[in-house]
């Protein structure tokens, strides 16, 4: 069965303004600071080499992933893209969503720390789970990563 990992940027694996020993410094361009922790590096790029293990950006912040692809090595299969949603809907919701009925036999399991907006409702297909970071730095926790690791259909 595959995995996929539907992944934020901001407050997800880039806590705001973090600058831990552990910090890599993600290169923007003048664009505001932008780190990962190592751990969460380390993670990813070992989760990507998993067979049936697919990351996917679920985020708005394009030049940015880019620039944490090239610099970090990172294995990305791909990125949502975003449209308009219904009003009172959070925006990536619908995307995530359609993503999820599109892979049926798959776990789709989407991390962001917006997720709380869905993370209760009743009518999600069971294939989809959200993670909302719960680290003390504002960003997925080792004990996250570990949940992630264990979902199993």
């Amino acid at each position: 069965m595959k995995k996929y990992l539907l992944l934020d940027v901001d407050d997800t694996i880039a806590p705001l303004m973090y600058m831990g020993s552990d910090a890599i410094e993600i290169e923007t361009w003048g664009r505001g600071h932008l780190a990962i922790p190592r751990y969460l590096v380390d993670w990813l790029k070992a989760f990507s080499k998993k067979e049936n293990n697919s990351i996917w950006w679920c985020t708005d912040r394009t030049s940015e992933t880019t620039q944490i692809e090239r610099q970090v090595n990172l294995k990305i299969d791909g990125k949502l893209n975003f449209t308009g949603a219904p009003k009172g809907t959070w925006k990536k919701f619908p995307t995530i969503l359609k993503f999820a009925l599109d892979h049926p036999e798959s776990l789709v399991i989407c991390a962001d720390n917006d997720a709380y907006r869905e993370y209760s409702r009743t009518d999600l297909p069971s294939n989809l789970h959200f993670i909302v970071p719960s680290g003390k730095i504002g960003a997925l926790s080792k004990e996250d990563l570990e949940v992630i690791d264990n979902i199993r259909e």
